[in-house]
Parts: structure tokens; C-alpha cells; sequence
């Protein structure tokens, strides 16, 4: 196998960028992969599938004046791994610090600009070496932040290999939206968006709506990768049991940040106006890495720890429902239109039924709606919602046509077997052409 060198993601269980890294390069020897990526990511590491990491701390990142008194001192280098923790169930508590970050400042730098431009991350000697050491053939980015995306811009610039972008959600377009001078920085961080195009030798979306909408943009193919699932774990190992009918469950497994938080709520009203209506009674689930203190006002919401990642096929598949969630606000499309929920392919070959709340400009609606595979809503109304979910839980035979469409459609285009052997093969053709090519 090629060497490849990844930056911006970290392979772990838990987070959408890490499980589609780990799958679709499990397999790969682990000498062969490597991994730069930010000093806060350690602690939520799966090193199965590499442990050769060097952490971006203090030596490659700096906040400028007066921010640079908020920066904490950071180690760099190649660190001992801290793993995410290995027990049946889990969650993480962010600290205080953390929460105000988060809550104020970060909204604050975000809404005025300054987020572009009071951090530089730069490519530290020390960094260099360790790169030289593990001496890549490929340099694979995944970039989510203007200071990631000239880090790689940088980062390219000193390595004479090959090199791929794999976007898996549409930040480019969003990173000024409804802040000062918003029109300013979509401009400027498309422009150096483009600039990381223009020196790929390899282009990679998350879905096909986002390959298409990126060659209009920028010039260059796309090539859709999307999260690949392990047959032998996910397809259902027995028949589903019958449900009741008296007691409905329905399952969110996943992150409840920006572009699902909303989504999430407008849910959970829907299911306590079903409930104050009908004798029949949803449970609905979420199941996310921390903590929901809004889920206690709800009556039949309810927040579950994480589990491992080879016991979520189990979970999934004792639901009723499972549940593909994105908010309505403009700001929340233009993030997430052109995204693909890494639990959408996990979700479709359990053999439970789906549904899928969102706006119809999304891939993720058009997907459902298209391949006929989910039951779909498109507005975040809880009486609309409401409604539908007494259309949906009734309808037997549809249920039954739309699990077996999402099975059949995840081994199509999402087994595991299929997938990273294209993706494999798509290195190997990248690293061929540039022997042919090199006049030496």
C-alpha cells in the first residue's frame, strides 16, 4: 500500500470524520499511515488502524495579540496516545473553560471575522523532521477551518508528493455567514479554497451532490467517498422482533452541535404533542458524547451515553426507528446541504426503519427521497411532524419496502468489501501516474 500522510482528522469511533477515516483505510498496513493533527484530539484516538501521530500544539500554533493570552501552552510532537476510553458506556463532560469558549468566545470571534485571523498554524521544523522520518508517498487533508486550510496549503508546498482533499461538509461557504463582512471572507476563503483545488491531484466529496456542486465551483472533478459499512457487523443477525404497537421507540445517534441542535428540539416537542394525543407512546433516544440538560424537560426524551462502536449494530437494530436529523435555518443549509451523515449507511443496513427530518434542498433528503429508502419530512413544524409520525408508524408495508431498499442500497454502493478497494485502487492509479509522468 501507498504511505500516506493524513492531516486534519484523527482515526477514531465516535466522531463522523474519524469513522469514515478508519474505514476506509482499515485494512492498510499501519506503517504506512501517519497522522498530523491538533493536540486536542488526543483522547478520543482509536489506534487500531494507526498509532503515528504528531500532534499540532504550541511549536506549530499561535494565537496573536492580545488573544494570545487566552492560549493555553500546548505539547507538540509525537505524543504518548490517550485512547478513547474502552467501558461499555461513556459521555464527556466539557469543562468550565471549555463551555465559556465555546458559548462566548468563539461566537464572538466567529460573528466578527477575527476567527480567520487572529491564529496562524505554521510548519515547525521539528514537524518537517518527523515527516522526512516517515517519508510519505501521498498527502490525504481533511480541512474544516480557514487555519487548517493555509496549513495545507503550506504543508503541500514543502512535500513533493501526490496530493488528496476529501471535504465532508460544505464550510467553505458558510465560514462568514450572518457576520461582519461575511461577503468578505466567503469570498477570500473560497479563493484559497481553490488554491488547495488547483494543487490537488486528487479530489474526494462526501456525497454526489457536493462532487457536482464543487466542479462548478472549482474547476475540478469530485469523486464521491462516503462512509463504508462491514457487512459481517452491521446486517441483522436475526429476524426484528415485532413491536406492540403500544411503545415506539426512536433513535439519534450522532453529533448535537451546529446545523442538528434545533432539529433535535423541534423533534422532541413533536413527540410530547403525538404523545398528549395518541394511546400509542414514542420514547425518543439521543444518543451523543455529552451530556443534554434540555433532554429533563421533556417527558419521553431521553439522553444515552456512548457505547463501543462494535455494539452499535445491536442498538440500532432493537429500535423502532432510527432517526437522520438537520435544522432549517439558512445558515444550518448552507453548512450541511451538500453533507452525508456518516450513520446514514450504518442506519440503512440494520433493517430499521428510517426517518429522515430536513430541509428538501439537502443530500441527505434528496437521497432518502430518491432512492426510496426513508420516510422523509421536510419542516421542523412539531404539528406537521407530528402528523407525519402518525402517518409513518402506521404504514407496515411501507416500512418493510424501505428497510429492504436501504439494505439493498447499502450493498450496492456502501459495503465495506466494494468501497475501500475502489478507494485503494484510486492511490495506487494517483501514485502510478506519477512514476509515468516523472521524466527521472
Amino acid at each position: 500500500m501507498p504511505k500516506v500522510l493524513v492531516f486534519g482528522q484523527s482515526f477514531n469511533s465516535n466522531t463522523g470524520g474519524g469513522v469514515t477515516l478508519s474505514n476506509l483505510f482499515r485494512g492498510w498496513n499501519k506503517d504506512d499511515l501517519a497522522v498530523i493533527c491538533t493536540s486536542h484530539s488526543n483522547g478520543n484516538i482509536s489506534p487500531e488502524i494507526c498509532d503515528n501521530y504528531y500532534f499540532i500544539g504550541s511549536d506549530e500554533f499561535h494565537w496573536k495579540y492580545p488573544f494570545k493570552y487566552f492560549q493555553r501552552e500546548l505539547p507538540s510532537g509525537k505524543l504518548p496516545i490517550r485512547t478513547t476510553p474502552n467501558v461499555d458506556a461513556f459521555s464527556f463532560k466539557p469543562t468550565y473553560r471549555e463551555i465559556a469558549i465555546h458559548k462566548f468566545l468563539y461566537p464572538f470571534l466567529n460573528w466578527t471575522g477575527l476567527m480567520h485571523t487572529i491564529s496562524i498554524m505554521e510548519v515547525s521544523d521539528n514537524l518537517l523532521k518527523w515527516v522526512d522520518e516517515f517519508s510519505p508517498d501521498i498527502l490525504y487533508i481533511q480541512a474544516s477551518t480557514r487555519e487548517s486550510l493555509l496549513f495545507a496549503i503550506s504543508l503541500s508546498d514543502k512535500l513533493d508528493v501526490p496530493v488528496v482533499i476529501h471535504q465532508m461538509d460544505d464550510w467553505v461557504s458558510s465560514v462568514g455567514y450572518n457576520g461582519l463582512a461575511g461577503n468578505y471572507w466567503n469570498k477570500k476563503v473560497g479563493d484559497e479554497f481553490k488554491q488547495l483545488v488547483q494543487k490537488a491531484d486528487l479530489c474526494l466529496s462526501i456525497c454526489d451532490l457536493m462532487g457536482s456542486e464543487y466542479e462548478k465551483r472549482y474547476g475540478a472533478k469530485f469523486i464521491t467517498y462516503h462512509n463504508p459499512v462491514d457487512l459481517k457487523m452491521w446486517l441483522p443477525k436475526e429476524e426484528k422482533k415485532v413491536n406492540n404497537g403500544k411503545e415506539i421507540s426512536i433513535l439519534y445517534a450522532g453529533r448535537t452541535g451546529f446545523g442538528i441542535y434545533d432539529s433535535l428540539i423541534s423533534f422532541a416537542d413533536a413527540v410530547e404533542l403525538f404523545n398528549s394525543k395518541s394511546e400509542i407512546k414514542i420514547k425518543f433516544y439521543v444518543q451523543t458524547a455529552e451530556k443534554l440538560a434540555w433532554t429533563k424537560k421533556y417527558k419521553y426524551t431521553f439522553h444515552k451515553d456512548l457505547i463501543p462502536y462494535n455494539k452499535l449494530p445491536q442498538l440500532f437494530q432493537s429500535m423502532d426507528f432510527l432517526l437522520l436529523p438537520c435544522d432549517f435555518s439558512k445558515k444550518a443549509i448552507k453548512f450541511l446541504k451538500y453533507s452525508m451523515p456518516t450513520k446514514a449507511p450504518e442506519y440503512m443496513i440494520t433493517g430499521t426503519p428510517i426517518i429522515i427530518l430536513a430541509p428538501e434542498e439537502t443530500a441527505i433528503y434528496q437521497y432518502g427521497e430518491e432512492g426510496k429508502w426513508a420516510f422523509t419530512i421536510n419542516s421542523d413544524d412539531q404539528e406537521i411532524i407530528s402528523t407525519r409520525l402518525n402517518e409513518i408508524i402506521s404504514n407496515d408495508q411501507l416500512k418493510q419496502t424501505y428497510t429492504q431498499n436501504a439494505i439493498k442500497l447499502a450493498k450496492e454502493r456502501h459495503s465495506y468489501e466494494l468501497v475501500t478497494k475502489d478507494f485503494a485502487n484510486q492511490f495506487h492509479a494517483l501514485l502510478e501516474s506519477q512514476v509515468q509522468n516523472d521524466p527521472h
